[in-house]
């Protein structure tokens, strides 16, 4: 009768540490999941971008989609929630009972009994449902704060698809505007050859084109970062299975080639990279470690004399019996730690695939604003404050009119200075997102 409490009390234990185990695998998600309104990518699909059954991609990609899509593949998402496996695995080792050991002591010596002992954790009945407690508690407290984690990229993808439209329509309305300044230059050099316009009124008018060139130039390259911002958070920095708004513009083979090779020598030299695979061999070689602990054994020597007995050493065992716990919660935990390294290698790779991205983008903006300002807009500026010199000397004009043609001749030589620099950043940047420094060779730029 004892003996069928004792296994009555036990099976009541296992069955409260596999129903706490149960809820633990799908309380957090299915809560994450509710308050998103999207799902979340199956474990196995972390390889390789790919789109949620539900997004259809004909139409064009809507803030929603956006969303959906970031949430089922951005990698950092998920190598933050694998935290989660962690939890779980802590929720297993506590619902576990400690195994039994068993003491063997070998028949060796003048008297040769054999003894053996085993001995039961009798703590298993008091400690162990507040152990599950704990371990529960701490599993809820992680999951509620990873859903945060959620809301932030939801947060950071609406942000980024909100400043990509707004990119497009700055540049859309930049392009309208230079049309209106072409317009307005033709009709100027017209009115120049009737003589109804001076030629510094004409050389205005396409300094302002300049200008309005610039800008708009300025803000296509802007939709480009925007665009590229906008596919690192949705997990799709080196993929193109998105709308054609999204995919990469065409470009020259040449910029094509060195934009690629930034990228693979970003691939193959940057250290965070390079120490996020090494974090997946070390987990792996630890699930393998794990995976072999499922008994325990030890020498034991014993040693007896006195009550007429001589000194009689004998040799025995002392072994830990697989009943209850077979290392399922070090299992777990090293599984959920590969997991986590393998999310975290490639959240580290779409990260370093993004910044080179950028870094590129900024130096191509760079060096295409410092090309059209040194040879479009410098040049007529110079012009603007020899026509005004000469103007004024006719007395047709106060000095005034000098003196503010000279002003917008130096804010333009100020704004090349700052482009010159801009392209210097832009190159440092470009050498560490790629890791080398042969960008900054003059003979690399395409």
């Amino acid at each position: 009768m004892k003996s069928k409490t004792f296994l009555f009390v036990l099976w009541l234990s296992l069955g409260g540490a596999l129903n706490a185990l149960a809820q633990s695998k799908t309380a957090p998600l299915t809560e994450l999941e509710k308050r998103s309104g999207h799902g979340r990518a199956p474990t196995g699909q972390q390889a390789r971008f790919t789109l949620p059954d539900t997004i259809k991609l004909e139409d064009g990609l809507s803030e929603d989609e956006a969303v959906a899509v970031a949430l089922w593949n951005n990698a950092q998402l998920h190598a933050d929630l694998s935290v989660l496996g962690l939890a779980r695995a802590d929720l297993i080792d506590a619902g576990l009972l400690r195994n039994p050991m068993l003491q063997l002591v070998l028949p060796i010596g003048p008297y040769r009994q054999f003894e053996g002992l085993f001995n039961f954790p009798l703590e298993v009945f008091w400690q162990r449902r507040r152990r599950v407690a704990v371990a529960q508690a701490e599993l809820q407290r992680i999951a509620v704060g990873l859903e945060q984690n959620a809301l932030n990229l939801m947060r950071d993808v609406r942000l980024a698809y909100a400043e990509w439209l707004l990119a497009n329509d700055r540049a859309r309305n930049a392009t309208e505007a230079v049309q209106v300044r072409e317009q307005i230059v033709r009709l100027t050099k017209v009115r120049l050859r009737l003589g109804d316009v001076s030629e510094i009124e004409a050389t205005a008018a396409q300094l302002d084109e300049a200008l309005a060139n610039e800008r708009a130039t300025r803000f296509t390259r802007e939709i480009v970062t925007a665009r590229d911002r906008l596919r690192a958070l949705l997990g799709a920095a080196d993929e193109t299975a998105l709308p054609d708004a999204l995919k990469p513009e065409a470009t020259t083979a040449q910029t094509a080639a060195l934009r690629y090779e930034a990228l693979q020598a970003a691939a193959a030299t940057r250290p965070e990279l390079q120490a996020a695979a090494l974090a997946i061999e070390s987990a792996a070689a630890r699930a393998k470690w794990e995976h072999s602990r499922l008994v325990t054994l030890a020498g034991l020597l014993n040693l007896k004399q006195g009550e007429g007995v001589p000194f009689s050493p004998r040799p025995g065992i002392l072994a830990e019996l697989p009943v209850f716990n077979r290392n399922q919660g070090g299992i777990a935990r090293a599984d959920a730690e590969v997991e986590r390294a393998a999310w975290q290698f490639l959240a580290v790779r779409q990260r370093i695939a993004g910044e080179t991205r950028e870094a590129w983008n900024q130096y191509e903006q760079a060096q295409a604003a410092l090309a059209q300002w040194q040879t479009q807009t410098l040049p007529l500026a110079e012009e603007n404050v020899r026509l005004a010199e000469r103007v004024f000397a006719k007395g047709d004009q106060s000095f005034l009119f000098v003196l503010d043609a000279t002003r917008q001749f130096v804010e333009v030589r100020q704004r090349v200075a700052e482009l010159q620099t801009d392209l210097r950043r832009a190159l440092i940047q470009l050498d560490r997102s790629a890791g080398q420094s042969r960008w900054r060779n003059e003979n690399a730029k395409p």
